[in-house]
C-alpha cells in the first residue's frame, strides 16, 4: 500500500511536452536527482520510469523559471542546502493555496505576518496535504508527530532520503468493544506496515519541501 506511483519516462516526456535531450540535460545540471531515474523490467525489456508527483512538480517548475534564470544558477539553488532559519514570505504561502484558517493557528501562522520560518511553512504544507482526508483531532495528532520530528532534524532528513508521512486508522477490540485509533508515521518509502490498518493518505514531505525552495526561487527575481 505504500509503493510510490511511477510515470514512464515516455509518458512523462508527452505529457509534458519536452524532448529527451531537454530531460537529459537537467539530469546532467543536477536538477532532476539521479535517484528519481528507476529502471524497471518491463515485457519489451528495460524502460525507465520517474516518481510521479515529484517529477511532474519539479519539470512544472523548472519550465517555469528557465526563462529568467540560466540552468546553472537554477541548479545551484534547487540543489543548495535549506537553512533552517530561512523565511518564507506570507504571499508565496497564498499562492500556493496553504493559508487556510483552521491549519494556520496550529501553525503558529497569524495574518499580520510578512513572513514565516521555514519549518512552520512546512507544517503547514504537510497539514494542508492531509486535511482534505484526516479528521480534525487527526490534524492536531499530525501536527504534533511533525513538531517531534522537526525537533529532530526531519528537513534534512527529507533532503537526503525519501520520507513519507502516513495517516493511517486500526480497528481494536476486546470483550465487545470496538474502537478506531488513528496512527501517525514518518518512515522512509517502502515500508510496510499491518495489512489490517487502514492507509488513509501519504504525504511524499520532499514534494512538499520542493514546492517551498522552488517558490522561493521564484520570489528572487
Amino acid at each position: 500500500m505504500n509503493e510510490q506511483k511511477l510515470i514512464s519516462k515516455k509518458d512523462t516526456l508527452e505529457r509534458m511536452g519536452i524532448s529527451y535531450g531537454q530531460l537529459y540535460r537537467w539530469r546532467r545540471k543536477g536538477l532532476i536527482p539521479e535517484s528519481w531515474f528507476i529502471r524497471r523490467s518491463t515485457f519489451t525489456g528495460q524502460e525507465t520510469f520517474f516518481p510521479e508527483e515529484k517529477i511532474l512538480a519539479r519539470i512544472e517548475r523548472i519550465v517555469s523559471l528557465k526563462e529568467n534564470c540560466s540552468l546553472d544558477q537554477l541548479a545551484a539553488r534547487i540543489t543548495e542546502k535549506v537553512d533552517k532559519k530561512l523565511e518564507v514570505a506570507f504571499s508565496k504561502l497564498r499562492e500556493l493555496g496553504w493559508l487556510d484558517k483552521e491549519l494556520m493557528e496550529p501553525c503558529g501562522v497569524g495574518d499580520e505576518e510578512a513572513s514565516v520560518a521555514l519549518e512552520r511553512a512546512f507544517s503547514l504544507g504537510v497539514l494542508h496535504e492531509i486535511s482534505a482526508a484526516g479528521r480534525k483531532e487527526e490534524i492536531g495528532l499530525v501536527k504534533r508527530t511533525l513538531d517531534l520530528a522537526l525537533a529532530d532534524s526531519l528537513v534534512e532528513r527529507v533532503r537526503e532520503q525519501r520520507s513519507l508521512l502516513h495517516l493511517l486508522r486500526k480497528r481494536v477490540g476486546a470483550t465487545g468493544i470496538s474502537a478506531e485509533i488513528s496512527i501517525v508515521v514518518i518512515a522512509p518509502g517502502g515500508a510496510t506496515f499491518d495489512p489490517d490498518i487502514e492507509s488513509v493518505h501519504v504525504v511524499d514531505l520532499a514534494v512538499v519541501l520542493d514546492k517551498i525552495k522552488l517558490n522561493l526561487i521564484k520570489e528572487e527575481k
